[in-house]
C-alpha cells in the first residue's frame, strides 16, 4: 500500500464511475505492492524467506517495544513458543481508543490464510476427493480461459501464471476491459454500494474475470509469480468438491479439531477484530482505520481468517508438525515447488534463520500486518502482528528471528 488514502478507496471511485485510467495502479513489481485491493504478495509480507537478521539478547518486550515505537504502530502483539517456554507479549494499543491488548484479542491474518487454505486442500486430497494435478476448469468451468490448463497443485504453489489482479496493473483499466457486460455492471454496483457506506467484497468470480483480462505471465508450470487470485480459486475448488463453504471448512477441520475458541474468517464473520488496522493518510499523515474494508477479502481465500496470535500459532504448529495431514502431504507443502523464489512450497514458505529451518506465512491487508513461523519437528514458533500498514519496513522477521534464536 503506498502511504495516503486507501487504495481501495480510489478504485471503488473508479468502478462507481466507470472511469478508465483515474485510479492510481500498482508498481507492476511481485515484491512492491502498492494497493490495499488485496492480500499484499508473500516476498513484501515480511521478508523473503531464507532472510536472516542477527538474533538479540535483548529482552523480548523490550524488542517488542522497540519495533512498535520505530515503526509507529498503535500496537504489537507476539505469542512464542521456544525452549520450553512460552511469552505472550504486547506493546501499545488495540485502536487509537486505547483498547487493551490481552492474550484473546484478535486479528486479520491476512495472507497467512494461504496455508490454512493450502492444508484445507490437502485434507481434501487425503479424502479422495481432488487431486493436486487435477485441472481447475474440471472444478469450476467458464472460469479461466481452458487453454493452456492449469491444475489445482499451480494455485497453491503460485505457479500458474495468473495475473496478480489489485496488486499489479491498472484495475480501472481491467474492469473497462471485461467483456461479459454483467460482470462490467457488477463491479460498478459494487463501486456504488461500497461509496454509500456498504461493507461489500468482490466476489471471487469478478477477481478471476479481472485477473483474466490480462495475458499470463509465463506459460502454467513454467515459472513463479505470487497471486491473490491463485488462492480465490483454490476456495471455489475446495467448496465445489466438498459442498461446503470455506467457513465450515475452516470450523469443521481446523477450528473444532484444534479445540480454538477465537478464529473465524470473512466474509462469514462480518464482525471487526480487536484489533484495529490502520493506514496513513496521504495529506497529513494521520492514521486511518482500515479494520472494516471487506473489499479485499473476495471469498476469504486469499486473506480472510481472523486468529489471535496463541491461536495462528497452534494452528501453524499443528500444519507445520504434521497432526492434521499425512506425512506425505506435510512433505508436500513443505517443498519447495518453485526455485525462482527459492523457497515456497504448498501455502509455505521455508525459513533458513540462525537457530534451523522454519515454515510459515507472511500478511498484510486492512492495515494490519502479520507473520507466522513453526519448525517441523520440535515445539518452536512464533507469530508478531502489528496493526499499522505504511511504505516503511517493520522488519516482522527480523524480530521473529530475535525471538525464536535468542536462547539457541
Amino acid at each position: 500500500m503506498r502511504c495516503g488514502r486507501p487504495q481501495a478507496i480510489a478504485f471503488v471511485v473508479v468502478l462507481a464511475l466507470g472511469m478508465a485510467g483515474c485510479g492510481e495502479s500498482g508498481s507492476g513489481s511481485p515484491t512492491e505492492p502498492s494497493t490495499t485491493l488485496t492480500q499484499s504478495t508473500f516476498p513484501s509480507d515480511t521478508q523473503s524467506p531464507g532472510t536472516t537478521a542477527p538474533a538479540s539478547a535483548l529482552d523480548p518486550d523490550d524488542l517488542l517495544d522497540e519495533l512498535r515505537e520505530s515503526y509507529g504502530a498503535p500496537g504489537a502483539m507476539a505469542f512464542l513458543r521456544a525452549s520450553g517456554t512460552e511469552w505472550f507479549g504486547r506493546s501499545g494499543s488495540a485502536d487509537l481508543a486505547g483498547t487493551e491488548l490481552t492474550t484473546t484479542t484478535r486479528f486479520r491474518i491476512a495472507s497467512i490464510t494461504k496455508t490454512v487454505v493450502a492444508f484445507l486442500v490437502l485434507d481434501a486430497v487425503s479424502r479422495d476427493e481432488v487431486s493436486l494435478d487435477d485441472e481447475v476448469s474440471q472444478y469450476v468451468p467458464d472460469v479461466l480461459r481452458e487453454q493452456p490448463p492449469i491444475t489445482v497443485r499451480m494455485l497453491l504453489d503460485h505457479t500458474s501464471g495468473i495475473f496478480n489482479v489489485g496488486d499489479e496493473g491498472d484495475i480501472a483499466a481491467d474492469v473497462e476491459n471485461l467483456t461479459d457486460p454483467a460482470l462490467q455492471a457488477q463491479a460498478r454496483d459494487i463501486g456504488a454500494r461500497y461509496l454509500g457506506g456498504e461493507h461489500v467484497s468482490l466476489p471471487a468470480e469478478l477477481f478471476v474475470a479481472l485477473a483474466e483480462t490480462h495475458d499470463r505471465y509465463f506459460e502454467p508450470g513454467g515459472g513463479y509469480h505470487y497471486s491473490n487470485v491463485n488462492y480465490q480459486l483454490a476456495a471455489m475448488v475446495l467448496e465445489r468438491v466438498t459442498g461446503e463453504t470455506l467457513g465450515e471448512l475452516v470450523r469443521t477441520r481446523l477450528v473444532g479439531p484444534l479445540g480454538l475458541q477465537h478464529t473465524s474468517i470473512a466474509p462469514d464473520d462480518a464482525g471487526i477484530p480487536e484489533m484495529h488496522g490502520y493506514g496513513l493518510d496521504a495529506a497529513d499523515g494521520s492514521l486511518v482505520d482500515l479494520t472494516a474494508d471487506f473489499l479485499a477479502l473476495g471469498n476469504g481465500g486469499g486473506g480472510g481468517v481472523i486468529s489471535t496470535p496463541e491461536e495462528l500459532l497452534m494452528i501453524m504448529q499443528a500444519i507445520v508438525g504434521g497432526q492434521l495431514l499425512p506425512q506425505s502431504l506435510t512433505d508436500e507443502m513443505q517443498h519447495a515447488t518453485s526455485q525462482s523464489y527459492g523457497s515456497y512450497g504448498l501455502g509455505l514458505g521455508r525459513y533458513e534463520l540462525s537457530c534451523g529451518t522454519f515454515y510459515g506465512h507472511g500478511g498484510s491487508v486492512s492495515g494490519t500486518q502479520s507473520i507466522a513461523l513453526a519448525d517441523d519437528d520440535r515445539p518452536a514458533g512464533v507469530v508478531v502482528v502489528v496493526n499499522l500498514r505504511s511504505d516503511a519496513d517493520p522488519n516482522l522477521l527480523a524480530l521473529a528471528e530475535s525471538l525464536l534464536c535468542a536462547g539457541a
